[in-house]
């Protein structure tokens, strides 16, 4: 596979000199000409200006990735065996025996904060007769057997038990629980089964960067809801890759947000980005062009724009993206005690949608930090496990709230039925999972045909897929040279 070609931004002054890349297509504003009516008011910072694209071209792929087993069987083994996994938050496993199962494609771990304050994970196998060491997390003083009492300390290391006379063929110095590489990131713990795995600091350039800019250091996590969906793991995470829907699926926000005009960034091979500026219609929208008031209106109650007003006049001045901005930077240093007068408008403003490959997002912005997690139910192929995270600044020079527990909901209950802080977005997700089975059963009806992504404002889809092709190959590779071995 060649490499994708990087793309510079250059003015098209077919566009009235408006700054955007070669495939970005539409008439009007970029973001980058946004940002530039920003800086009319307060500078830009470097990560808010970064835009990076590839060429990934306009093939279309196989409705078979979605639907075929055999291609599920290849991800497993040679994509969700490899890679970083998020298992969970630090603060979940704050003391010595504190332990968190985390579960996907049929594989268990164990993750323990050990005596020494660090974190290691272990398969969750007792090596006795194979059954689970345990069937939910909490604080351990050691791994215990329900099935027959074999036990492990919280370090993986052995502890014979009354009958080690017979089994002989066990050597209990060497005789320790299978271990599971960790990753430790600004409270975020990452799994990976693979011995030889790259170091996650390599594979997440450049997340950890952009994070820190948006203090992922300090963000506790607000709330956690789960629910299982009737589609493969691809269908649900391509719902969030994309701005292109809102417009049909979101009509309430088209107003003020863009769609396919956002901007898409591949950042690396494992981590892309889609930036949602507010305060600008999508190109989708077809409605009455809004006044300004009537913008301000409907973003000052959907999302975290939402909130009492600054309490300043909107003048001939002002910029509705101004207004919001000054009316957010109020709010939020208000809630956190924290100094942002110098953060940049858009930091208050915009969303970035941050993905690592394969199935974790995690955005940016200042007041709330949305993350979404998609797992394999089991080894069924059309299953999902969809999450979503809502991580927030916690206030200065104060203990962060407790992390929320995750809210299972059932299959007939909607995510309108969220209560507390994820209780703004609920009814977004109702909306995006009233097109995921629906998905899901037309890609069955396809067979053998195709589906098409964007070129431009489907890239991270277009992104997923390469990644994916890029790493069954290297493992099928590697099992062709070990077979020949």
């Amino acid at each position: 596979m060649d490499e994708p070609k990087v793309l510079n931004v250059t003015a098209d002054p077919e566009r009235g000199g408006s700054k955007r890349l070669p495939i970005e297509l539409w008439e009007g504003l970029t973001y980058q000409d946004i940002l530039d009516i920003d800086e009319t008011f307060q500078p830009v910072s470097d990560i808010v200006r970064e835009h990076r694209m590839v060429d990934l071209g306009s093939e279309p792929v196989s409705a078979r990735r979605y639907t075929d087993p055999e291609f599920f069987k290849l991800e497993v083994e040679h994509v969700f065996l490899k890679t970083w996994q998020y298992a969970c938050r630090e603060e979940e496993i704050r003391n010595p025996g504190d332990t968190y199962i985390f579960d996907i494609v049929n594989r268990s771990v164990l993750v323990t904060r050990q005596n020494d304050g660090s974190i290691r994970a272990f398969e969750n196998i007792c090596l006795h007769r194979g059954r689970k060491l345990a069937d939910r997390g909490g604080c351990k003083k050691q791994f215990w057997c329900p099935y027959h009492g074999f036990t492990w300390n919280i370090d993986g290391t052995f502890k014979p038990g009354p009958v080690a006379w017979d089994f002989p063929e066990i050597d209990a110095d060497n005789f320790p629980l299978g271990e599971v590489k960790v990753a430790r990131w600004a409270g975020f713990v990452f799994v990976n089964f693979d011995a030889n795995c790259k170091p996650f600091e390599e594979v997440a350039d450049p997340l950890p960067r952009h994070m820190d800019y948006w203090m992922i250091d300090h963000v506790y996590k607000a709330a956690h809801v789960a629910k299982v969906l009737p589609a493969n793991w691809k269908v649900c995470a391509e719902a969030f890759l994309e701005n292109h829907h809102v417009g049909a699926t979101h009509p309430q926000v088209s107003p003020y947000t863009p769609d396919a005009n956002a901007q898409y960034d591949v950042l690396s091979d494992h981590v892309t980005r889609a930036i949602s500026p507010h305060g600008y219609p999508g190109l989708v929208y077809a409605g009455p062009k809004l006044s300004p008031q009537e913008i301000l209106d409907l973003a000052m109650k959907n999302g975290n724009k939402a909130g009492a007003s600054a309490g300043i006049e909107f003048g001939p001045d002002m910029t509705e993206r101004r207004y919001l901005a000054i009316t957010g930077r109020k709010n939020l240093s208000e809630r956190t005690g924290r100094d942002l007068s110098e953060r940049c408008d858009a930091d208050f403003l915009d969303g970035f949608s941050h993905d690592l490959f394969p199935n974790f997002h995690l955005w940016g912005s200042l007041a709330t930090k949305i993350g979404y997690r998609f797992r394999p139910v089991g080894l069924d192929h059309e299953q999902c496990l969809m999450e979503v995270f809502l991580w927030k600044l916690a206030p200065k020079d104060q203990p962060a709230p407790a992390p929320a527990t995750m809210q299972l909901l059932r299959p007939d209950q909607k995510w309108a039925d969220c209560t507390g802080d994820l209780a703004y977005l609920a009814g977004v997700y109702d909306q995006d999972e009233s097109n995921i089975p629906s998905v899901q059963e037309g890609l069955r009806a396809l067979g053998d045909r195709d589906v098409h992504f964007g070129r431009y404002s489907e890239i991270r889809c277009r992104n997923l897929h390469r990644m994916i092709d890029k790493y069954i190959e290297a493992g099928e590779q590697v099992a062709k040279l070990d077979g020949q071995a």
